[in-house]
């Protein structure tokens, strides 16, 4: 049975906590992977759509959310480990993979990698390219900027500047889940800032012929990090796969447009039964 609000819980992995939220639920598992400073929260509602009738886990990666923060161990390989590891920890079988931005990269990683476990693998609005130009401004914000805000409102405002489509509902909640109170009155942002400096972003072309399970891509229509040209050229080279355009929505469509989403994962995820 769904549990609605989904249930706190941690697992060592690779000798670090990972926390993730168990959604509960009934049938195939999903696993849920969020992008670059976000967390497993940010899922609340896809994940609790999801869970009327699957078994949903949303994972919070090292540094973020309520895993450990281990600075220096910010690389690439280790998120991509601890996906393998988490999978193997829970003995997770039949798994749909789904990731968004980074955390979409970490799972057609790792899927290319070993597929033992996974049945079938979404990519929200992430590319293998080592440089991205729609991302390079967002990088340098993320360093300048601060990592203390003056209360939630700020939060919000910060949040609306990057998913402006957003409704007041969503943004409220990420506003609360990606943060933590200070005694002040303000926010903190729920990660290590380390993690910011030390991203990595490897060119990953080459393994996408090697994805041996059934994938979807899904693009915000309006993004300007997966541009339409480099999405169509990855639905070209990955074997079994499909591609679709989610409508006013950027990056963080899951966000701006989840009813769409939510339509095209449950689709998706029925045509592997």
């Amino acid at each position: 049975m769904a549990n609605t609000l989904g249930e706190n819980k941690t697992v060592l992995i690779n000798g670090i906590n990972i926390g993730y939220v168990d959604w509960g639920g009934e049938g195939r598992n999903i696993v849920l992977l969020h992008g670059l400073q976000d967390t497993a929260r940010n899922w609340d509602h896809i994940a609790k759509e999801l869970s009327e009738n699957y078994h949903v886990f949303a994972v919070d990666a090292r540094g973020h959310g309520n895993s450990d923060w281990v600075p220096g161990q910010y690389q690439f390989d280790k998120y991509v480990q601890d996906v393998k590891g988490f999978l193997e920890e829970l003995d997770l079988q039949d798994v749909v993979l789904i990731g968004h931005s980074a955390g979409g990269k970490y799972a057609f990683t790792h899927t290319a990698n070993d597929s033992s476990r996974v049945s079938g693998l979404v990519i929200i609005d992430m590319d293998p390219d080592a440089v991205n130009p729609g991302s390079g401004n967002m990088f340098v914000r993320y360093r300048e900027e601060s990592d203390e805000w003056a209360d939630l409102q700020s939060v919000v405002e910060r949040l609306r500047s990057r998913e402006p489509k957003t409704s007041e509902e969503i943004l409220n909640h990420l506003a609360e889940i990606m943060t933590n109170p200070l005694p002040n009155g303000g926010r903190v942002w729920k990660r290590d800032r380390q993690i910011v400096l030390e991203y990595e972003r490897p060119e990953a072309w080459h393994i996408l012929p090697t994805i041996n399970v059934k994938t979807l891509i899904i693009r915000g229509s309006e993004s300007p990090l997966l541009r339409l040209e480099v999405a169509e050229k990855m639905n070209e080279i990955i074997p079994n796969c499909e591609l679709v355009q989610i409508s006013n929505g950027g990056h963080w469509c899951l966000d701006e447009n989840p009813k769409e989403v939510i339509h095209h994962l449950n689709s998706f995820i029925k045509s592997l039964s």
